[in-house]
């Protein structure tokens, strides 16, 4: 990735499901709703009995690999789900920004049963940014 690259934002949701037909079926609305693909569908099962993830994917239309892009771009994502998200906290130390919301009645308006999630992105380029910065 350079710095021209368009930045991936992963969105991880934790629901409860039997299988992974039902964790896909519960996270149909939200995939739709943010124009995301699959990327993985996991059985957390043994951790929690009939706990599933399935994390989604998708491009973000911003570039750069600072502190402030990595933010926004996860920032933008939260409020993109509306006012109740966008008060979650942001953490940023580069090279990624997340944002964890773990409240299950605010989620199940998204996704029936779901539980958590987990909202990323992350840049190469920022591990790099020492290195490009002050050359040896």
């Amino acid at each position: 990735m350079d710095a021209h690259s368009e930045l991936e934002l992963l969105i991880t949701v934790v629901v409860g499901a039997q299988d992974e037909a039902s964790a896909r079926q519960a996270c149909e609305g939200l995939l739709r709703r943010v124009g995301a693909e699959v990327v993985t569908v996991a059985d957390c099962s043994d951790e929690e009995p009939g706990c599933w993830s399935l994390t989604m994917s998708r491009g973000t239309g911003e570039t750069g690999w600072h502190v402030a892009a990595l933010s926004r771009v996860v920032r933008n994502f939260l409020r993109e789900l509306g006012p109740e998200y966008a008060r979650y906290r942001v953490a940023c130390a580069p090279p990624t920004a997340w944002s964890v919301v773990d409240d299950p009645e605010l989620i199940g308006e998204l996704v029936p049963a779901g539980e958590r999630l987990l909202i990323e992105t992350w840049s190469e380029e920022a591990e790099r940014a020492p290195l490009l910065n002050n050359p040896q």
